[in-house]
């Protein structure tokens, strides 16, 4: 029997975890698989530790990485991964958003040759003029300066194969983007549209901010194009520059004109050194990335775990089973 592991990466999710394990369950409990929910508790401040317990007391087949602090979303799915030891592997987000019921055509699927099965979202109601245009233009931006084309409007909601997995855990960026990752491996994808239902509990953790830090770390670890860019930016304003360096000098060489600007001279001066310095900015922000991965940290750091083995869908699972 085909073993399949359910990845949910959670902070403070306390109150949508247990409906959200009982419908994976109710979910796989009909299909021929051997099932583990495996939830990584990313350093949550609410009652999610307490909820996790009652649910591995509960149900043998749900495991709980605890890592020491918050991560966040893309280590911890990255745990996740590092841990699941199955022949497939789900990636699903506690917000109740990602309807579990989805997870059955994920595995036929599968089942029918595909490598990594992309979740994409239908243009929802639910979500507000504001996150859809957001959204799209962090898929578009992405698109357009990253060497690595992503399926637009798939979040990190996915079925990863096991050779897949292997591949994702060789991978160890630290600003890391996981679709990009799998993206990047290659391997037969497929995309499975589906309905996102708007959230039942708490508020999205990916503000404004969190998206565009998220698309910064996706172009800078899959594009040198904004390095080129800014070379072609300086290499223009210099022929610009030598332009109108000639036209002054044929102006006051052979018509005597006066040569006026006091006023466009400091606004181009102030709009030289503006670019200057977002260039300088930017080249900054790859030399951060270039610091970061040379510290070579560890993605997360585990404060305790209980990892089950893997059962099969239609057993219920009771009592505690520890394996860290």
């Amino acid at each position: 029997m085909r073993r399949v592991d359910i990845v949910i990466p959670a902070y403070n999710e306390a109150a949508s975890l247990p409906a959200l394990v009982h419908r994976v369950f109710a979910v796989m409990a009909p299909l021929p698989y051997r099932v583990r929910v495996l939830v990584v508790n990313d350093g949550s401040d609410d009652d999610s530790a307490i909820v996790l317990a009652a649910l591995t007391a509960e149900d043998s087949r749900v495991g709980v990485i605890h890592l020491s602090r918050n991560f966040g979303h893309q280590a911890a799915l990255t745990a996740g991964l590092d841990a699941a030891d199955a022949d497939a592997v789900v990636m699903l987000d506690a917000d109740l958003q990602k309807p579990p019921e989805v997870i059955p055509r994920f595995l036929a699927a599968w089942e029918n040759g595909a490598e990594v099965v992309h979740g994409v979202r239908n243009p929802s109601r639910v979500e507000s003029l504001f996150k859809r245009l957001t959204s799209r233009a962090f898929y578009r931006l992405l698109n357009k300066l990253s060497d690595v084309p992503l399926v637009n409007d798939a979040p990190d909601f996915r079925l990863l194969d096991a050779k897949v997995v292997r591949a994702a855990r060789n991978l160890r960026e630290q600003d890391r983007l996981l679709r990009g990752l799998v993206a990047w491996a290659g391997f037969r994808q497929v995309s499975i549209p589906y309905d996102e239902a708007p959230r039942e509990h708490g508020q999205t953790k990916y503000s404004l901010m969190r998206m565009a830090a998220l698309g910064l770390a996706g172009v800078l670890s899959f594009s040198r194009l904004p390095l080129r860019l800014a070379t072609l930016a300086g290499f223009t304003v210099s022929m610009l520059a030598f332009a109108y360096g000639a036209y002054v000098g044929v102006m006051h060489g052979f018509y005597k004109a006066p040569i006026p600007g006091w006023t466009s001279l400091a606004i181009l001066v102030s709009a030289l050194c503006g670019a200057q310095m977002m260039f300088l900015g930017l080249i900054g922000e790859y030399l951060g990335q270039v610091l970061m991965e040379t510290k070579a940290r560890p993605l997360y750091l585990i404060r305790d775990m209980i990892i089950p083995p893997l059962q099969a869908a239609g057993s219920t699972g009771s009592g505690h089973n520890d394996a860290q």
